[in-house]
């Protein structure tokens, strides 16, 4: 079974729809946050900003998944919807196992998640991070129980967490809500015929097995010694691993070098199959001082940043910008409480449940990466002052398609749409290798203020001369351009 178009500016090269509908959008959806996301989209200036209400089957507007009364032509309608549309599977079919609810909650839709499926949904390698209790393992358990379910066959799916009970805990969360779909989707017969023959499923608390597509689902923990980290993935055929909690499993390093090769051999052949494939590793902040959150880090500080702005491009444009970096294959996706709407209500009322533990609070709310508190020259008063003064930019636009520039303030400006004061662009060049950044700050000539920045470390020179280029001609045709001059340049 392959994966079917669901929006041709989007998904061009990996991704084939095979019965060519034209899609609607179901602005009637009784999803709330589908809707809100698509206002919100809109308002930032993406043009591409509906494409999480596609519906093709327009006979399924208005109609429950989970209506008991449901005549058997239109189970098989919403069959072939979820297997085409992942849109309409969260929309309007998954619920979402919640305490006090036996029935679940539907799938509450934010920017970490829609961020996070439109990556997966093009076969990315996605580095996630957002804090705690705001649906980031929900997110990928939903998305693996649609593979599982849906979206490809054969498939060899691995969980994998620091220990093995967090990682069979996720395997459970994945099958409460497999439990939680229309009966008709679910799919969980105990025996299955194979080859003409009758046999039992595995279906433990470390592995289970589909009784028609044969898509396997099995839970591996870290490991204990550097042996056994090498041999943890080692000639093993997968197809789509899950490292969550990764800045906190040890020897990481070493699980990930030894396990690529056979990852990658398995990715090409489901790549040709155009079957779902790829790796996601989740995590809250880890502690700079340990090894395994310090490669942790360095793998997050060599992904290449998500921006909002890929919604509007074209799969090549968005490999084109992976590829410009030489140094990872993987999309960062991160998502502040702020940026998800949460208030400084939710965050109070977070701390006080953690009981103002600010080390943990840094690391699992604020997403810090941080080194033990003692090696810290400053007082923990320090620090929090220094948080407080940290905000998030007003906006932020492409630059040659490829580089984020922060907009934080704006400036007076003539008719003609040039800054009355000359800004100052301020450029510190880097050899665009790995943490060694490439900085842009622009500032007001008048009042000092930060009008803007720009960091990346993977920018080759000629593509910094462009990006200035463009900024002078299309923002401050009077800018007063200083660039460091060094060695590199």
């Amino acid at each position: 079974m392959s994966i079917n178009i669901i929006n041709p500016k989007m998904y061009s090269q990996p991704i084939q729809y095979q019965q060519y509908r034209k899609p609607v959008y179901q602005m009637s959806t009784n999803n709330k946050s589908f809707l809100e996301m698509h206002y919100f989209l809109k308002s930032i200036g993406i043009q591409n900003n509906k494409f999480m209400l596609t519906l093709f089957d327009t006979d399924l507007v208005g109609v429950d998944p989970h209506d008991p009364m449901l005549p058997v032509q239109t189970k098989i309608k919403i069959l072939k919807e979820v297997q085409c549309n992942y849109w309409y599977f969260i929309r309007e079919v998954v619920r979402v196992p919640s305490s006090g609810s036996p029935r679940g909650v539907p799938y509450k839709l934010n920017r970490f998640n829609l961020a996070y499926s439109f990556c997966t949904m093009i076969n990315l390698n996605t580095y996630s991070e957002c804090p705690r209790q705001t649906g980031k393992t929900m997110a990928e358990v939903i998305w693996d129980l649609w593979i599982y379910n849906f979206g490809t066959t054969n498939a060899s799916m691995v969980f994998m967490n620091k220990q093995n009970q967090d990682a069979k805990r996720n395997l459970q969360l994945l099958k409460d809500a497999r439990e939680l779909l229309p009966s008709y989707l679910q799919m969980a017969q105990e025996y299955s015929e194979y080859n003409g023959k009758k046999r039992r499923l595995p279906s433990t608390v470390t592995n289970i097995q589909h009784p028609f597509n044969r898509n396997l689902i099995r839970t591996v923990p870290g490991a204990r010694n550097e042996m056994g980290a090498a041999n943890l993935l080692r000639g093993q055929t997968i197809t789509r691993w899950w490292a969550d909690e990764w800045a906190f499993t040890k020897y990481n390093n070493i699980i990930f070098i030894n396990g690529i090769p056979a990852l990658n051999t398995a990715f090409k052949n489901a790549k040709l199959a155009r079957a779902p494939y790829g790796i996601s590793i989740t995590t809250t902040a880890g502690i700079l001082s340990t090894p395994e959150g310090k490669y942790a880090y360095e793998m997050l500080q060599n992904a290449t940043p998500f921006n909002e702005n890929w919604y509007d491009l074209s799969y090549e444009q968005i490999m084109e910008i992976i590829h410009n970096n030489m140094n990872s294959d993987f999309v960062y996706i991160k998502f502040t409480y702020q940026q998800l709407g949460l208030g400084e209500q939710w965050f109070y009322d977070i701390c006080k449940l953690m009981q103002w533990d600010m080390v943990a609070i840094r690391r699992e709310i604020l997403l810090e990466w941080i080194d033990t508190p003692e090696n810290s020259p400053f007082s923990q008063d320090d620090i929090e002052a220094l948080r407080g003064m940290v905000r998030e930019p007003m906006r932020s636009i492409m630059i040659l398609n490829k580089y984020n520039f922060n907009i934080y303030n704006t400036i007076p400006v003539t008719m003609m749409g040039v800054p009355i004061d000359p800004p100052i662009i301020g450029v510190d060049v880097s050899g665009g290798y790995k943490r060694d950044y490439t900085a842009i700050t622009v500032i007001d000539s008048k009042t000092t203020t930060l009008i803007g920045d720009l960091k990346c470390n993977f920018i080759s020179i000629p593509d910094l001369a462009r990006v200035l280029i463009w900024m002078v001609r299309n923002m401050m045709p009077n800018a007063v351009v200083n660039i460091e001059r060094n060695g590199v340049a």
